[in-house]
């Protein structure tokens, strides 16, 4: 059955219980704007009977690239007063299809009778509930639940250095490093000021040599299978890009029984009630100790859509590494002067870039996502860059970020 594929990626934000107290901001801006059009990266997912829903339209240069590449989808753009977007979808946009959405949130269950309880879903997908699995299988790598600030301030006061988390923040959203006493009095303020139920996750800030993940399908009647295992480049707490694992690090994961965990994370799930997509965090410490359990992702990912990518590169015996770019962009410019100035991929054998969304770039710019199809995507990633500076942008902050 053809799938229609939706969904707002910043799905946590409406699964937080609004009673639980709010960690400082760290301001980025224009990350809301970014976050809001993610969702034409969907795209990726898609078959050529399926149809994509967005809330904006998309442009011509990112769908020719997309076909060229032999991504080909059926395209709705629905915008509306409505967040999040699902609310502004009607049933019938997506009766006769599977309803595969980026995330299920509650303004998504109108749309379909098969999804799984957006209460469940909600549940799961808590750092606070995945953390209690991981100390249930006695892992390493597991975080305290605080639940006041005196709680906070002594579990915090036990590691020299420690990531609080919000149980519903995602990609270094709402997750600030403690290296001093003046940070954690700051966090202090801020939790008392609001006078709100206080629930966060306290970990050690690990050395880490390596982040990945592994990716499982999760079926309704509670069976499932593995997807496979990307590898993540992350700057800080931020996910930056994907690669896929190689075969001798897929190898050493099962000699030091990965996959076992992995199967306990994916019954953990179904005996919960979820079924659909999800990722399991994961890391290599520089001491050789394995993190297997750090968060659970019960949703698509951007490392799923890394992996999907890769599945289809690699029947050309290619590979895809996804990655992502934070663009100036001057007055007039847009995703048309880049694509326009990239060697994009276009199937088969040949390398290329290929853009992944960017329809509503515009100056003084935006984030962009792109694949570096190539088994060798070192000099890809010079001429991405190169191709930036052709259509008259830069990137922000480092310009190695590709």
């Amino acid at each position: 059955m053809s799938s229609a594929r939706l969904g707002t990626f910043d799905a946590e934000k409406w699964w937080r219980p609004a009673d639980l107290a709010t960690l400082p901001a760290i301001s980025r801006a224009g990350s809301d704007d970014a976050v809001a059009t993610m969702d034409e990266l969907l795209a990726g997912f898609c078959s050529p009977d399926d149809r994509l829903i967005t809330r904006r339209p998309m442009a011509g240069a990112v769908r020719d690239g997309l076909a060229a590449a032999g991504i080909t989808f059926e395209h709705v753009a629905v915008d509306g007063p409505h967040e999040p977007f699902e609310r502004n979808v009607s049933r019938d946009l997506v009766t006769g299809y599977d309803v595969e959405p980026y995330a299920v949130l509650p303004a998504t269950a109108h749309l379909s009778d098969s999804l799984p309880d957006t209460a469940v879903v909600a549940q799961v997908n808590s750092k606070t509930w995945s953390n209690a699995l991981a100390a249930d299988l006695d892992l390493p790598g597991t975080g305290t639940v605080v639940r006041s600030v005196a709680e906070l301030s002594e579990v915090v006061s036990r590691h020299r250095s420690a990531v609080v988390k919000d149980p519903y923040g995602v990609s270094g959203r709402a997750a600030l490093v403690v290296e001093s006493p003046g940070v954690l009095r700051a966090i202090e303020r801020t939790l008392t000021r609001q006078g709100k139920r206080i629930e966060l996750v306290v970990q050690e800030k690990y050395d880490v040599r390596r982040d990945f993940s592994a990716h499982v399908r999760i079926s309704p009647d509670g069976t499932w299978h593995h997807r496979g295992i990307q590898v993540m480049t992350n700057r800080g707490l931020r996910h930056m890009g994907s690669s896929p694992a190689t075969s001798d690090f897929v190898e050493f994961l099962a000699d030091r029984g990965y996959h076992d965990v992995v199967a306990s994370v994916a019954e953990a799930l179904a005996q919960a009630g979820y079924h659909g997509p999800a990722g399991v965090d994961s890391m290599m410490l520089r001491d050789g100790t394995l993190v297997p359990l750090l968060e659970i992702n019960a949703r698509h990912s951007l490392g799923l859509l890394s992996l999907v990518l890769n599945e289809r590169a690699a029947t050309h015996g290619l590979a895809a590494h996804f990655t992502q770019l934070e663009l100036n962009v001057p007055a007039g410019g847009g995703i048309a002067d880049l694509c326009g100035a990239l060697t994009r991929y276009t199937g088969g054998e040949r390398e290329g870039v290929l853009v992944l969304n960017g329809s509503t770039l515009t100056a003084p710019g935006g984030r962009v996502y792109f694949a570096l199809i190539s088994q060798h995507p070192d000099a890809l990633r010079q001429h991405l860059l190169d191709a930036v500076a052709a259509a008259g942008m830069s990137v922000r902050g480092v310009a190695h970020a590709a």
